[in-house]
């Protein structure tokens, strides 16, 4: 599946959901992509692991209706024009989706779980990217590991009435 075929059905998906099993796909996005917000860190020593992690603490309690703050995490949100490596994008893709869910808590906009979503398979793209650096795009969307990434996704947001 392409990047387009995937972000039509993605998109479909999330219309038949509610709200709580958007927040559900959202905060298993940030826990999956937190990782890469770490080695990032343990290598540039910038930022601040605890905010994000905090963050995502509030994203999982935010369900209960808890404020929130996003400022914190796009205060430690990196930019790639300073970190050009591969990390760096990880990173950013870590910290935008773990502010991206609490945007979601406090608006509720479908857009912003899209975003997540896409944000996922982007880091699985660049991690395949990063590992095979002779793969040309449309061969990186044949890889195993994004079509495994692109079927969790599916699989998560698909409506079960």
């Amino acid at each position: 599946m392409n990047w387009t075929e995937y972000r039509e059905q993605l998109t479909k998906n999330l219309d038949g959901l509610s709200s709580e099993r958007k927040l559900d796909f959202a905060i298993e996005i940030c826990e999956k992509l937190l990782p890469d917000y770490k080695a990032f860190y343990n290598e540039y020593k910038w930022g601040d692991l605890d905010s994000l992690a905090d963050g995502l603490v509030l994203c999982k309690q935010n369900a209960n209706g808890l404020d929130t703050d996003v400022k914190s995490i796009e205060k430690n949100t990196p930019d790639t024009a300073d970190f050009g490596q591969v990390s760096g994008s990880l990173a950013l893709n870590s910290a935008t989706v773990i502010s991206e869910t609490l945007n979601f808590i406090l608006d509720n906009k479908n857009e912003r779980i899209l975003d997540i979503g896409c944000f996922s398979y982007d880091t699985v793209f660049f991690k395949i990217g990063e590992s095979n650096p002779n793969l040309s795009d449309d061969e990186i969307e044949k890889e195993s590991e994004l079509e495994s990434e692109i079927n969790w996704q599916l699989e998560k947001t698909k409506y079960v009435a």
